[in-house]
């Protein structure tokens, strides 16, 4: 079964460079897309939630911060999946943009 790195690697054409382009590429996509999730977030919750979710990102681990929001914001998993396909789709037309403009 193929990672969802591989799977990642595969959608965005990204197999024929250098692996560690493709963990430098893997790693911004992430980061991005964890920004994203955060800002999303953030306006879901509450003011003291907002504080206490603050707090969190100095000191917990990623498991405490994933288990809070998700205690804190119902629809969590579901916008956080949705997050990301927009994000890969975005991605995914970009390059298909700049491939056709190589043409």
């Amino acid at each position: 079964m193929a990672t969802i790195k591989e799977n990642i690697i595969k959608e965005l054409g990204l197999g024929e460079l250098p692996e560690k382009d493709q963990a430098e590429i893997l790693t911004k996509m992430t980061e991005s897309v964890l920004k994203r999730i955060a800002v999303n977030v953030l306006e879901k919750l509450s003011d003291a939630d907002r504080q206490e979710f603050e707090k969190l990102q100095e000191s917990a681990s990623p498991e405490e911060i994933d288990a809070f929001l998700k205690s804190k914001v119902a629809d969590y998993e579901q916008m956080a999946q949705k997050t990301v396909v927009e994000f890969k789709d975005e991605i995914k037309e970009s390059i298909n943009n700049l491939k056709k403009s190589l043409e």
